[in-house]
C-alpha cells in the first residue's frame, strides 16, 4: 500500500508539473502571437501589406486550425487508449495526415488562382500557394502533439509547442524584415512551420521505428468516424471568428470596382482598409484568448458529473464556471470597447486609428463569441456534439450574410470597418442564444439572471469610465483602461455581485482542472 501511495503522489506531482508546462506554453503561444500582430505593421513598409497578410493568414488559418485541433483530438484519444500500441497509432495517423494534409494542400495550391480572383486580389496567388506548405506540415506535427498527449508526455508536449511559438514569431517577423512584404512574411512562416515540423518528428521517433504493426492501430473508419463531427464544429468555429475578413474584403473590392476604380487601386485600398480591420481583431480577441482556457475545465468536470449521473453537479459546474467566465470577460472587453481608439494607439500607428469603432464593437461581439464556445463545450461534454457543430455551421451562415449585408449598405470606405464588426456580432450573438437555448434544456442551468443584470451594469460603469477618461496618448490610454477595470470591479462589489465566496470558488475550480484538455491540446481553440 505504501509504494501505491508513493506511486500515486508520484503520477500527482508529475501531472501538476504537466499542467504548469502547458499553461506555460499556452501563455508564449499567446504573447507570441499578439508580438506578430503587433510587430508587423512597424516592419512592413505599408499599411496595405499588414491588410494582405492578414488577408491571406485568416483565410487559411480556418483550414489550419481545423486540421490541427482534429488531428491532435484523434491521435491523443487513440494514443491513450492503447498506449501499449503507440508507435502503431502514431504511424497510422501519421499516415492518415499525410494524406488529408497533402490532400487539403493540393487542392489549396490548384485552386489559388480561382480564390485570388474570387476575393479580387491576384497579389493572393503566390500567398496563398506557400500557405500549401503550411498545411502539409502542420498536420504531420498535430499527429506528434497528439501522440506526446495521448501518452501524458504534458512537458515534452508543452516544450515542443514553446518551440513552435518561437520559430513561428521569429520566422514570420525575420521574412518581413527580409523581404519587405507580406510575402516575406508568409515565407518565413512557411519555413518556421518546417523547423518545427522536423523537431515534432524528431520527438516522437522511437514511436515512428518502433511500437508493432499498424494493425494494432484502429481501422480507418475509426479515425474518420471520430473526426468528422470535429471538423464540422472546428470549422464552424474557426470561420465564424475568421470569415468576416475575407467578406469584408470581397465586398468592398466589389464597391471600389463599382465606382470605376482598376483592379490594382481597389486591391491597394482594400488591403488598407483590412489592416485597419486587422488591427481592430488583435484587441478584440483579448477577452477569448484569456478565457479559453476555462474550456479545458469545464469539459472533464461535466463529463465526469453526466457520465456518473450526477446532474446536480453538472448544474453546479456550469452555471458556476458560466458566471466566472461573464464577469471576467466583461472586465476585459468593457473597459477596450469604452477607449477603443486609445487602445489601438498603444500599439499601433495613428492611421489605424480607423478601426476604433469597429473594435469597440467586435469586442463585445467576442464576448457572445465566448459564451458561445462555453455552451459548445458543454454540450459536446453531454454527448450533443453534433448540436454543437450545427449552431455553428448556422452563426457562421448569420455572419457572412449579415456581414456582407451591412458593408454593401455601408458604401465602403472606414464606414464598413463598423458595418462588418457588428455583422459579425450579430452571427455570434444568435449562436450564443441558441447554444444558450439547448443548454439550459439540457442542463435546466445557465447563468443566473441577477449575474446577468449586475454584470451588464457594471460593465456600462466601465465603459463610461474608459470613454470619458482622456485616452489620446498610449499613457493615457493604459490609464483610462485601468480606470475602466478598476470602475467595473468597484459596481461588481457595490452591487454584491462579487464577495469573498468568489475567491474560495475560483480556487476549488482551478484545483479540480485537468492538464489535458477534451481531446488533447489546444483542443476547441482556434491557432494561426
Amino acid at each position: 500500500m505504501a509504494d501505491e501511495d508513493r506511486q500515486g503522489a508520484e503520477n500527482a506531482r508529475g501531472a501538476g508539473r504537466g499542467a504548469l508546462a502547458i499553461i506555460g506554453a499556452k501563455v508564449w503561444f499567446i504573447l507570441t502571437s499578439y508580438g506578430i500582430q503587433l510587430s508587423l505593421p512597424a516592419i512592413l513598409p505599408a499599411t496595405s501589406d499588414f491588410g494582405l497578410f492578414r488577408g491571406t493568414l485568416s483565410g487559411v488559418s480556418i483550414l489550419n486550425n481545423v486540421l490541427v485541433v482534429a488531428t491532435i483530438q484523434s491521435v491523443s484519444k487513440f494514443v491513450s487508449e492503447r498506449e501499449e500500441a503507440s508507435g502503431a497509432v502514431l504511424r497510422q495517423g501519421l499516415k492518415l495526415q499525410a494524406l488529408l494534409g497533402g490532400a487539403l494542400a493540393l487542392a489549396l495550391y490548384l485552386a489559388a488562382p480561382w480564390l485570388a480572383g474570387f476575393l479580387l486580389d491576384d497579389a493572393l496567388t503566390p500567398l496563398l500557394r506557400i500557405a500549401c506548405v503550411v498545411l502539409f506540415v502542420n498536420a504531420l506535427y498535430a499527429a506528434c502533439v497528439g501522440s506526446l498527449n495521448g501518452r501524458r508526455r504534458f512537458v515534452g508536449q508543452a516544450g515542443l509547442d514553446a518551440s513552435f511559438s518561437t520559430l513561428r514569431l521569429s520566422g514570420i517577423l525575420g521574412g518581413a524584415f527580409l523581404g519587405a512584404s507580406a510575402f516575406g512574411a508568409l515565407f518565413g512562416w512557411a519555413g518556421a512551420v518546417i523547423a518545427v515540423g522536423s523537431l515534432g518528428l524528431f520527438a516522437v521517433r522511437r514511436e515512428i521505428v518502433g511500437g508493432g504493426p499498424t494493425s494494432e492501430a484502429p481501422p480507418m473508419r475509426r479515425w474518420l468516424a471520430f473526426m468528422a463531427p470535429i471538423w464540422i464544429y472546428q470549422l464552424g468555429l474557426n470561420a465564424m471568428l475568421l470569415v468576416d475578413l475575407q467578406v469584408l474584403k470581397k465586398t468592398l473590392a466589389e464597391l471600389a470596382l463599382e465606382t470605376g476604380a482598376s483592379a490594382a487601386a481597389a486591391a491597394e485600398a482594400v488591403n488598407t482598409q483590412v489592416g485597419y480591420y486587422g488591427a481592430a481583431q488583435t484587441f478584440a480577441f483579448v477577452p477569448y484568448q484569456l478565457i479559453l482556457s476555462l474550456t479545458f475545465i469545464i469539459f472533464p468536470m461535466i463529463s465526469r458529473a453526466t457520465s456518473a449521473g450526477d446532474e446536480a453537479a453538472a448544474q453546479r459546474t456550469l452555471r458556476g464556471a458560466m458566471r466566472v467566465a461573464l464577469l471576467a470577460l466583461l472586465a476585459i472587453a468593457a473597459p477596450i470597447a469604452g477607449a477603443a481608439a486609445g487602445v489601438l494607439r498603444i500599439a499601433f500607428r495613428e492611421e489605424f486609428l480607423a478601426g476604433a469603432p469597429a473594435l469597440a464593437i467586435l469586442v463585445l461581439g467576442v464576448v457572445a463569441f465566448t459564451l458561445f464556445v462555453l455552451c459548445a463545450t458543454a454540450l459536446s461534454s453531454a454527448g450533443r456534439p453534433a448540436l454543437a457543430a450545427g449552431i455553428a455551421v448556422l452563426g457562421v451562415g448569420v455572419v457572412v450574410l449579415s456581414t456582407r449585408l451591412l458593408v454593401r449598405a455601408s458604401g465602403g470606405g472606414v464606414a464598413a470597418l463598423p458595418a462588418a464588426a457588428t455583422g459579425t456580432s450579430i452571427g455570434m450573438g444568435l449562436a450564443f442564444l441558441l447554444a444558450a437555448v439547448a443548454v439550459r434544456m439540457r442542463f435546466k442551468a445557465l447563468l443566473p439572471p441577477l449575474s446577468v443584470l449586475r454584470a451588464a451594469l457594471a460593465a456600462g460603469a466601465a465603459w463610461a469610465v474608459a470613454h470619458f477618461v482622456p485616452h489620446g496618448t498610449r499613457l493615457m490610454a493604459l490609464v483610462a483602461l485601468a480606470a475602466g477595470f478598476a470602475a467595473y470591479l468597484l459596481a461588481l462589489v457595490l452591487l454584491r455581485e462579487l464577495g469573498p465566496a468568489d475567491l474560495a470558488a475560483a480556487r476549488t475550480l482551478l484545483a479540480r482542472g485537468d492538464a489535458k484538455g477534451p481531446g488533447g491540446d489546444d483542443a476547441g481553440a482556434p491557432r494561426s
